[in-house]
């Protein structure tokens, strides 16, 4: 069996050997509901607290976490904490992408009436495009295919999630294009399905993304794994929940 070769990922969100560790933190700031300190991160990742600094800053320099300090009523210093932020909703360096992906998107969904169609099959092109090509009379079993997968959506920000209780299930607990997919999701999340199933195909995989549930909470898709059919299909089944905009903690 082949193993994946962690040197070639390119570790966007610190997915090595170590684990996608930005990631977790990124998922743990915007989840608490008080912001947290460099020693609560390090505790509840099982890190070093000078591991935990370097990725706390680290994702303050990339705008994925706001640094603050704390009102101290007792003696000492006041504490240094830190909140999330998501790439495409506050921090200013995502506005010009954010703003030129909603221009695309509807310019896209309102010339072409199969834009769900053609977006899946450029998302698969970019799948296959994206992913280590596996080398001539190499077999990887499924359980390396699922961890090269994870790894390449982390790096892509999606935050992914695979688990051993139902492995049919990818959850998915950030969109980089969160807004704009939720006015297009037959255009970009048929993109992002494409990605996904271009990526499983060009690892072989026996498996591939039959449906996907946008916007099952605000932060929150998931999607189902199949069997591979016998030939392609054009697109993955979305199943679209109209209380997607519903407040967060009303889900």
């Amino acid at each position: 069996m082949a193993k994946a070769d962690r040197s070639s990922y390119d570790g966007t969100t610190g997915r090595t050997d170590h684990g996608g560790r930005r990631t977790h933190i990124i998922q743990l700031l915007r989840d608490s509901k008080e912001p947290l300190s460099v020693a609560d991160v390090a505790d509840k990742v099982g890190i070093h607290i000078n591991t935990a600094r370097f990725h706390l800053e680290s994702l303050v320099d990339a705008g994925l976490a706001a640094r603050e300090t704390s009102t101290n009523d007792g003696p000492g210093r006041p504490r240094v904490v830190y909140t999330g932020t998501l790439p495409n909703q506050t921090h200013e360096r995502a506005q010009g992408y954010r703003l030129l992906a909603e221009i695309l998107t509807t310019a896209i969904a309102q010339s072409n009436p199969q834009a769900g169609e053609w977006l899946y099959q450029v998302g698969q092109e970019w799948g296959r495009y994206l992913t280590t090509r596996v080398p001539p009379f190499t077999t990887i079993d499924e359980s390396e295919i699922a961890h090269r997968l994870v790894d390449k959506l982390d790096a892509l920000w999606f935050a992914p999630e695979l688990t051993p209780e139902d492995p049919s299930k990818l959850y998915l607990h950030n969109c980089p294009f969160a807004e704009t997919a939720r006015q297009y999701p037959t255009v970009v999340c048929q993109l992002h399905a494409g990605m996904i199933n271009g990526s499983l195909e060009e690892m072989r995989s026996t498996q591939r993304l039959g449906e996907l549930e946008p916007s099952v909470r605000r932060h929150l898709c998931v999607g189902t794994l199949i069997p591979a059919p016998e030939s392609s299909a054009t697109e993955v089944e979305l199943r679209l929940n109209q209380d997607a905009d519903a407040p967060e903690d009303d889900v």
